[in-house]
């Protein structure tokens, strides 16, 4: 029992390392959240935020922690786009449109009404940050599309949480 313990602390001291982000209200675009990305989560990040996301308890915790991780995907998206990293935008762009869809349909299925106000909030905000991030791109090219499907994806979810 206590090796499973010692491995249990070990893991998640090793796991969970969230993505370094400094506040900073100068960017050229500036995320919702004023996130400063300096690196993408990788595969070890993302296993430590389910870790992490495990331990919430409450419902409230649980979607205030998807929050988190959806500021944080949409400030890897924002990063990877004014860095010029073309190869990293399929692979952000679709984990974020990923967790926007995960934490939607939570949202939908806990039918917390009360709430639903400050999360249509953030994807408005979002809403008006991604056409500029899309705009990077020549137009209905690969990457512009992919940002386009993330433009249609926080719409589609706007509708369905006010309608639900």
């Amino acid at each position: 029992m206590a090796r499973i313990v010692i491995a249990l602390i070990f893991v998640l001291t090793i796991f969970i390392s969230p993505v370094r982000a400094e506040h900073d209200t100068d960017m050229s675009v500036a995320t919702s959240s004023a996130i400063e990305v300096d690196k993408i989560a990788s595969i070890f990040d993302r296993v430590g935020e389910k870790i992490h996301g495990f331990f919430k308890f409450s419902n409230e915790d649980k979607l205030s922690y998807q929050r988190d991780l959806i500021e944080k995907r949409f400030a890897e998206l924002v990063y990877v786009v004014d860095d010029g990293q073309g190869d990293m935008v399929e692979e952000v762009s679709s984990r974020y449109s990923t967790y926007v869809g995960k934490f939607s349909e939570d949202l939908i299925s806990r039918g917390v009404k009360s709430e639903n106000v400050k999360y249509l909030e953030m994807y408005e905000r979002h809403l008006k940050i991604l056409p500029k991030l899309r705009d990077h791109f020549p137009a209905n090219s690969g990457l512009w599309l992919l940002v386009q499907h993330d433009i249609n994806t926080v719409q589609m979810f706007i509708d369905r949480i006010k309608s639900s």
